[in-house]
């Protein structure tokens, strides 16, 4: 689970910790809100040097958190919810957006991971695709490429560089992390196969812009630093 950072214990154990909410609600607020503020970010401060915070605009902890909740909430009831159709639903649209970002980085790229997430947060025919591997489509496929890619990389995770920015039914987020190549053979790098069990560590990063549509991730397209991850792998060479 992500840290918080600039935030203090009992500001955590408040957003964690709702009474109201059943644990795997508090689970899912705690996942979408860490990831939102990864550490060493501080929440109200996401901007360039000298830059007053006043001149940040953005949705208060406790309206995120509100949102994230009742999304959470309704979740471990076995239903959906979906919050734009009230007044300001535009904002609620995004945190719920965002929320459901925050969970499926969390719980599909984080370690450890959880393979019902895909049934539960991505759309029938969701689009995957990044640099360094071949597109996939549909839940299916989905799953074949991250079982093997963790069946490569058992330690494999990422975490969060920033906070989550959305705009309408996009979430954009960056990221960092990697994994040790100690386990099968992996044949889905475009740029050439990895032989089983080399040793060897891959250590990158990222941005990915995903759509939400219904609730649903529809589309996660990446752009990673690929060089990277395929010079220290050994598929290719440093110049």
């Amino acid at each position: 689970m992500f840290r918080t950072a600039n935030v203090s214990p009992s500001a955590t154990t408040s957003i964690c910790s709702p009474a109201s909410l059943s644990s795997r609600a508090r689970n899912g607020v705690c996942r979408a809100y860490q990831w939102s503020h990864p550490p060493d970010v501080d929440p109200g401060m996401n901007r360039k040097r000298g830059t007053s915070r006043k001149s940040v605009t953005k949705p208060s902890r406790r309206d995120f958190v509100a949102h994230s909740a009742a999304v959470a909430a309704a979740a471990s009831l076995g239903g959906t919810m979906s919050l734009s159709a009230q007044p300001g639903g535009s904002m609620s649209s995004i945190l719920d957006n965002k929320a459901i970002v925050g969970r499926w980085f969390t719980e599909f790229w984080g370690n450890p991971w959880n393979a019902k997430i895909i049934d539960e947060l991505a759309a029938p025919d969701m689009l995957l695709q990044y640099s360094l591997h071949a597109p996939r489509k549909g839940r299916d496929d989905v799953r074949a490429f991250m079982t093997g890619f963790r069946a490569t990389f058992p330690d494999l995770g990422f975490t969060g560089a920033a906070d989550l920015i959305a705009e309408g039914d996009y979430v954009v987020g960056r990221w960092v992390g990697g994994g040790t190549n100690t386990g099968a053979a992996f044949s889905d790098f475009l740029a050439g196969s990895l032989p089983a069990a080399t040793g060897r560590k891959m250590h990158f990063t990222g941005a990915t812009v995903l759509k939400v549509v219904n609730g649903r991730i529809a589309e996660e397209i990446g752009l990673d630093d690929g060089v990277t991850a395929l010079t220290q792998l050994g598929l290719i060479r440093r110049s």
